[in-house]
């Protein structure tokens, strides 16, 4: 007897906004910065940099190794903000749209909230030379490496310090996708801060 069961499409994921890393980057940007705000990035990082300086049994148990742990993640969180204030500029239409059915009274908190504290006035003007000193200042290898040296200090952590390992993925790829994002702008054959000035008509 035939049955009339759908054949199932096989080796399929389902949606995920990495998919979009290659193809449209101000969504992908919109898709970061929808999941994680800017506040809480940046305290999620620096809890993993606690986690991987007290962690003995990972790729921090030398001194010149946190060393520079610490220099990578501070460079990291200004790339963070730089992508908050490109996402803010770019996405402004979907913010509003997002936030229009909020009450006042949220719409009025929200703006208090996620504010670049990092940079100084001429960053947050042209946050793309934030992004240009961050590659120059990293070989796109290393950072890879970096950040998967901190997830394995992260989830090898045993120490006392409450983490919430049921999201490290996620946010890991956050980061990832912001990373590669950057190294993306700068190759570009015109630089990031020519692409910024034309409206960014390249991460469509």
């Amino acid at each position: 007897m035939e049955t009339n069961t759908p054949s199932r499409k096989r080796f399929y994921k389902s949606w995920h906004f990495l998919s979009l890393a290659g193809k449209r980057p101000l969504r992908i940007l919109w898709e970061v910065f929808y999941h994680y705000h800017l506040d809480e990035m940046k305290e999620e990082l620096q809890c993993w940099q606690q986690c991987a300086l007290c962690n003995d049994n990972s790729a921090y148990s030398e001194e010149n190794a946190r060393e520079d742990l610490m220099d990578f993640i501070q460079h990291l969180l200004r790339l963070i903000e730089a992508c908050h204030i490109l996402n803010e500029r770019k996405n402004a239409d979907r913010k509003y749209k997002q936030q229009k059915r909020l009450p006042k009274e949220a719409r009025q908190m929200i703006a208090k909230m996620n504010i670049p504290v990092l940079l100084t006035a001429d960053e947050k003007k042209d946050p793309g030379q934030v992004i240009t000193q961050f590659c120059k200042t990293f070989r796109r290898s290393y950072a890879q490496i970096e950040l998967l040296d901190m997830l394995d200090s992260v989830i090898t952590y045993k120490g006392d310090k409450e983490v919430n390992k049921g999201n490290l993925m996620m946010f890991y790829e956050a980061l990832s996708v912001l990373v590669k994002l950057a190294y993306r702008m700068c190759r570009h054959e015109n630089g990031v801060k020519s692409a910024l000035v034309r409206g960014l008509t390249f991460f469509r």
